[in-house]
């Protein structure tokens, strides 16, 4: 409260009838009900500008919050978009490398070529497919960081524990 409070006290009676010499006492009378930090050395501005860089402080937190979420966000469409483009690209060496393998074993059959030509493909082929199972998984593990940086998988502590509690056998 930083404006004062007025409180009128006083009685009304027949010794307050004279003006002259009750003027002082009636202006005591007045200022005594008078309550408040009118005078108290700053101490009320000094608390509201304690307040103030409280304020200040909770919107630089919170802000900073919204920032580093819009910065996961960001991060894990980013990383997601990467991990696409580069399945494209191993999904197309697997398939070129299937390609080789294959024309490898009918070239072998055919006597055109060493059993060596056919081992060294068929490597190439496997080692094509493992990039694109890791990579697969690496997408994956990228839509759940995106699933979680947009807020997916929260649920306010009273729902979650319910949840757990209805679920167990």
């Amino acid at each position: 409260a930083r404006y004062p409070q007025f409180r009128l006290d006083g009685s009304l009676g027949l010794s307050g009838l004279g003006w002259g010499a009750s003027g002082g006492t009636l202006l005591r009378t007045l200022l005594a009900g008078v309550t408040g930090n009118v005078l108290d050395g700053g101490a009320s501005q000094a608390q509201l500008d304690l307040q103030r860089g409280a304020l200040a402080q909770a919107q630089a937190g919170y802000l900073s919050t919204v920032l580093g979420a819009l910065q996961e966000v960001e991060d894990a469409l980013a990383s997601l978009t990467g991990e696409r483009a580069r399945l494209a690209h191993l999904r197309l060496a697997a398939a070129a490398a299937e390609s080789a393998a294959l024309l490898a074993r009918q070239r072998y059959a055919s006597g055109l070529v060493d059993f060596q030509t056919v081992l060294e493909t068929q490597r190439a082929l496997y080692a094509s497919q493992d990039g694109v199972a890791v990579t697969s998984a690496d997408l994956g593990g990228d839509l759940v960081r995106l699933y979680k940086a947009l807020g997916g998988g929260w649920q306010p502590d009273g729902e979650g524990a319910a949840m757990k509690q209805g679920s167990a056998p």
